[in-house]
């Protein structure tokens, strides 16, 4: 049976808000972006396609959304399921990939595959004119891909170059030895997902198939669809594709990472004249009723670029850092609160001190009025970038499914953010920035000494 989700409660909207709400940029679809029109379309008894129906252009766009991905890579052939998805167009059926790429290409149709650590997806996208030859394709690919050895070869460099490059990055060691310590060598979510120097050699082609019969099913899918087609039309295209894949087990749920504390800053040695340091604290997850007020502070303080809190006192007004942001990260069941700069050796302290002089402030004064009222502001009008073509379109309407939303969110979202009050933002201001920080930095710097 289908899953209902439950509608959020809107806010109360004052007369003043309702009017603003009508000012919402077009965007590129030619709707409103406050006036999104997601129709539900049952697909199959069990799976439903959000379609954002709009026939300006002759463009379809499909998203295909599967619950499974890096967090079931083998250890020792971590990046598996990244090779697979990123091959998976790499052939199909009798087709080698030179074969099945070049008859995409010459109907203007693309799709291709994309792993994440708990979700997968598969985007579509095909001019009208060819929509029965891209369904068949799509279909092919989904139910039958070749994963051609040459391609596959071909995608493995790829991932080579990549692996190479982040054992060559100081930011990249810092992150595995911090989210290590953080979390634990042995949380899936420290795995690397795209695989390292050793792993993605030792994968195979039955690997690659391994994780298609694991992870794209009928019964694990979500669907997001925008542009030239029909309610009817898709059920008729997306409904045989489904029915040819076969049910799948979905994984377990992870609990959420415990943060450990540690006894002194994550250090790793970097002979480079700079220092990076990054700084994180546990906090709480997206379906805490502070949400949103935590969004908007979290603009004030650092998300908001060189006119945040952060930016202009430690880098404009003492010219300590070259560039500092913070930022708010609310998961489904946990979250988290961060900063990070970088700075010359020398001033690493000093430039820590001036941004905990910062931060602790903020925990304990939170933001001005004048503050919540221009973060909420630029927070909502700038929505309509969320929707300027087709992709971001249905990039959005996936994540919001993903995020367990309502189809009706987009014409609400914005008042979620008028809703925040000056009251409520220096309260979460105090919930989000007083927990205790744990420290990493990468460079060589002459002195770090957090006071914590």
């Amino acid at each position: 049976m289908r899953t209902l989700i439950p509608n959020l409660r809107r806010p109360a909207l004052s007369l003043a808000a309702a009017g603003a709400a009508g000012l919402i940029a077009v965007f590129s679809l030619g709707q409103p972006a406050a006036a999104i029109d997601i129709q539900v379309v049952p697909i199959t008894d069990e799976v439903d396609a959000w379609l954002v129906e709009d026939h300006t252009n002759p463009l379809i766009t499909l998203k295909f959304g599967f619950e499974g991905g890096s967090r079931w890579d083998e250890p020792g052939k971590e990046g598996t399921t990244s090779l697979a998805f990123g091959s998976l167009n790499e052939g199909a059926g009798e087709m080698n990939a030179e074969t099945f790429l070049g008859l995409l290409q010459d109907e203007a149709v693309s799709m291709a595959g994309s792993a994440g650590f708990k979700w997968s997806t598969v985007s579509f996208q095909t001019p009208t004119a060819s929509i029965d030859f891209a369904f068949e394709q799509l279909e092919t690919m989904l139910t039958d891909p070749a994963f051609d050895p040459e391609g596959v070869e071909r995608m493995r460099r790829d991932a080579l170059a990549g692996a190479a490059q982040r054992a060559r990055a100081p930011g990249a060691q810092l992150g595995e030895a911090f989210f290590d310590a953080l979390w634990g060598e042995d949380d899936p979510r420290n795995r690397k997902f795209s695989g390292d120097l050793e792993t993605i050699p030792a994968i195979t082609q039955a690997d690659l198939f391994a994780v298609k019969d694991r992870i794209i099913g009928r019964n694990n899918v979500i669907i997001a669809a925008v542009g030239d087609i029909t309610p009817d039309e898709l059920r008729r295209r997306v409904a045989p594709i489904l029915a040819r894949l076969p049910e799948v087990t979905p994984p377990d749920d992870l609990a959420p990472p415990v943060f450990a504390r540690f006894e002194g800053p994550v250090a790793i040695d970097f002979d480079q004249t700079q220092t990076i340091v990054y700084a994180v604290a546990p906090a709480f997850p997206r379906t805490d009723p502070d949400n949103y007020a935590a969004r908007v502070v979290s603009h004030i303080l650092g998300a908001g670029g060189l006119s945040s809190r952060l930016s202009e006192r430690v880098r404009n007004q003492l010219g300590l850092v070259y560039g500092i942001n913070s930022s708010y990260s609310g998961r489904a069941d946990y979250g988290s609160v961060s900063f990070n700069f970088a700075t010359a050796n020398e001033a690493a302290d000093d430039a820590l001190d001036a941004t905990l002089e910062v931060w602790r402030d903020f925990a304990e004064n939170g933001p001005t009025a004048e503050e919540v009222e221009e973060a909420i502001a630029y927070l909502t009008g700038s929505y309509a970038n969320y929707f300027l073509n087709s992709n971001d379109v249905v990039d959005y309407v996936l994540s919001i499914q993903i995020q367990d939303l309502p189809p009706d969110f987009p014409e609400f979202r914005n008042d979620l953010f008028r809703a925040v009050t000056l009251e409520n933002a220096q309260r979460t201001a105090q919930r989000l920035y007083s927990e205790e920080l744990r420290y990493g930095l990468v460079g060589r710097p002459t002195a770090f000494s957090p006071d914590e």
